[in-house]
């Protein structure tokens, strides 16, 4: 129970802190994703929507969810939002199978696998959780707490 307590807001740090970038300072992020981006919104008819706007609207997304996960408000549903979201940011982020050069193929790379870690991260909070078994312990031994508090009410 501590160690979710810790968890939750250390994963979901680094989503706030991407988050916010991506609302401040959407061109970078926008240039990069666009060769992916660009060829879809096209295909589904949304020429008029800007690469920029995207990354902006994914970034506010993106902080409303991190920020539920740190607070442990639904952590599973602000998980399964996060999910989401890394998975377009794995899809359409860090193209780095587009550069031409070496160096920066090898940087966008590992950009790549840090942002499919994070996917993996959220997966599991998605997923984390007490087994029936424990839940059904834990129900027990309040009840029986609750009867024994009525019960020296009642011996009063």
């Amino acid at each position: 129970m501590v160690l979710r307590a810790l968890a939750r807001p250390l994963l979901a740090s680094w989503f706030v802190y991407g988050g916010v970038e991506s609302i401040l300072e959407p061109k970078s992020r926008a240039e990069r994703s666009a060769p992916v981006v660009k060829p879809v919104l096209a295909e589904v008819g949304f020429t008029d929507v800007s690469t920029e706007d995207l990354v902006k609207i994914h970034g506010v997304a993106t902080v409303i969810a991190a920020t539920a996960l740190a607070m442990s408000r639904t952590p599973k549903t602000s998980a399964v939002a996060l999910t989401g979201l890394a998975a377009i940011t794995v899809a359409a982020g860090r193209p780095f199978w587009r550069e031409k050069d070496e160096d920066q193929r090898n940087a966008e790379f590992e950009q790549f696998l840090k942002n499919v870690a994070l996917l993996g991260g959220v997966m599991l909070a998605a997923t984390a959780g007490h087994s029936p078994r424990h839940t059904a312990r834990k129900k027990a031994k309040k009840a029986k707490a609750k009867e024994r508090k009525a019960g020296k009410k009642l011996s009063k």
